[in-house]
């Protein structure tokens, strides 16, 4: 939770509770009193300040303690109530219990106490050398107990939830699987620390068609295993485990492991494996089964969504290939647009989601071409103005084409199909846009379909050798295309040449001339 400290569950053996009194006796009579005391199998251990400051440097140095018992006239007449004060508003601890205690009987400065503090019990000094101190430790370690249990839970449920926004990043299976490593653990584990997981956890996924399971993503000693098989890394009891899960089991907490299996219905397979603490005490079965069934439901939606992406895409690269089948050209074309796409998005630093439409919106940049006359498209020579004109218009055809869909996909295509032939300083078309004016996936797909347009023969030129495209762009950034993303193109360079070569046409030809006509498409 945010801004607030996790206080976990003493591990150690022991539960600790400090004494604050300035009276050395009181100290002495409670520890021997109660030395013998034992909760759930742990025994006491106690902690004495003989003033609020040393008080005060033991709960910080502590964050474990589960009770205070504090004299309320310690020091001076109300230093003990402004300990407990602090303790509540300044320290922010609401977990810890604070039980007052007092050698001055009144029935009305206790109901005052009472009233006014959050505290969690009011006792004379003398009750307390007798049987009633057990009762009274007893109900407040439960009490400190239970309040964890809560709150962890319930921090590891808001966790399993807001997960789920995770659904839509960029390798969001993976992403998913990782998080979910530390939401179980701190159910199953009941918190290890608010700021790294460090819990022994692997997340794995089924391979293909096959039984083998990689691993994705580690923490703790598994942390560098990604890409490791499962069944290389565990030891051969726990693989035994695994298989019995993998064979017929959904999920079980095991004597040092927890294993869970997901299967979604596109038939995607994954495991969890977290390592359980040796002194874990207290597991909610109930509530891990909730996380089970969450991650689960989350798990299957996220499996179909990423099925209906990779449809999508393919769809998108065969019309696209289609639409340059038209003009005798390769379908590596799109491809290769789509790469260059997805680098540039990806160093210009657009966000994982606006990368990934625009990387499958690419390939129908030029959809629009469906409507324009093959006598025009094939022409082998210098186009007049008035057929200029026609091909022109495939912007505004392939902007109609999709713009009233409602997927998110289709809608970055409309705005690629429409925006890609716009130039910077507003002499570009359809709609002369200008500068920024012109949408960030027009001014991406700009570059990568004219970086690879000049690279490649097309029926009206041939292909520019590679020393003029770039002097092409220089002489255009800032002109043609945004000043920023020529930078990222030349600083870039390999990497675009790796694409190109990548995904080459085999029959292309790169020669030293250059074209008489511009007409980049």
């Amino acid at each position: 939770m945010e801004g607030t400290e996790r206080f976990c569950i003493n591990k150690s053996g022991f539960w600790k509770v400090l004494i604050v009194d300035d009276d050395n006796f009181i100290h002495r009579m409670l520890k021997e009193i109660n030395k013998d005391l034992t909760f759930e199998d742990k025994g006491i251990e106690f902690y004495s300040a003989y003033t609020s400051q040393k008080a005060v440097n033991i709960l910080k140095a502590n964050k474990d303690i589960a009770l205070v018992l504090l004299d309320v006239f310690l020091e001076e007449k109300d230093s003990g109530l402004g300990l407990a004060k602090y303790i509540r508003e300044d320290m922010k601890n609401t977990d810890i219990r604070i039980v007052l205690m007092t050698g001055k009987g009144s029935s009305s400065l206790q109901d005052e106490i009472i009233l006014n503090y959050d505290i969690n019990g009011y006792e004379n000094k003398t009750d307390l050398f007798s049987k009633k101190m057990n009762t009274v430790i007893l109900s407040s370690l439960r009490s400190f107990r239970d309040i964890n249990r809560i709150k962890n839970n319930r921090e590891s449920m808001e966790k399993v939830v807001s997960s789920i926004s995770k659904l839509y990043e960029k390798d969001a299976l993976n992403d998913f699987l990782i998080s979910s490593l530390c939401h179980l653990s701190s159910l199953i584990n009941q918190c290890k620390g608010r700021d790294e997981c460090n819990i022994n956890s692997f997340a794995a996924v089924r391979q293909g068609e096959t039984h083998i399971f990689n691993i994705v993503g580690g923490t703790g000693k598994y942390k560098d295993s990604i890409n490791n098989k499962i069944r290389e890394t565990v030891s051969e009891a726990d693989l035994m485990k695994a298989n019995k899960i993998y064979n017929g089991g959904d999920h079980e907490l095991f004597d040092n492991c927890y294993i869970a299996r997901y299967k979604s219905t596109a038939g995607n397979e994954a495991i969890i494996f977290i390592e359980s603490d040796d002194n874990v005490d207290y597991v909610d079965m109930d509530l891990l089964d909730v996380f089970h069934k969450s991650i689960s439901a989350t798990f299957d939606n996220l499996c179909l969504n990423l099925e209906i992406e990779a449809t999508q895409k393919e769809i998108l690269y065969t019309l696209g290939e289609v639409t340059e089948a038209r003009s005798e050209e390769t379908g590596s074309h799109v491809k290769r647009v789509s790469k260059y796409c997805q680098l540039l998005a990806e160093k210009y630093g657009l966000s994982q989601r606006d990368t990934m439409l625009l990387t499958h919106a690419s390939p129908i940049h030029d959809i629009g071409k469906v409507a324009v006359p093959d006598n025009i498209l094939l022409k082998p020579g210098k186009l007049t103005p008035e057929e200029f004109n026609v091909v022109k218009t495939h912007t505004t055809i392939g902007y109609n084409l999709l713009k009233n869909s409602k997927r998110e996909i289709l809608k970055a295509a409309a705005i690629v199909a429409h925006e890609h032939h716009e130039r910077y300083d507003g002499r570009g078309y359809p709609r002369g846009l200008k500068g920024e004016e012109i949408h960030i996936y027009g001014r991406i797909a700009a570059i990568a379909d004219v970086f690879d347009a000049l690279g490649s023969p097309r029926v009206y030129k041939k292909a520019w050798v590679m020393n003029d495209i770039l002097k092409y762009f220089k002489e255009e950034s800032g002109k043609h295309f945004d000043p920023k993303l020529v930078d990222i193109l030349f600083d870039n360079l390999d990497r675009f040449l790796e694409i190109k070569e990548k995904y080459s046409d085999e029959n292309a030809k790169v020669i030293g001339q250059t074209s008489d006509n511009n007409n980049e498409s």
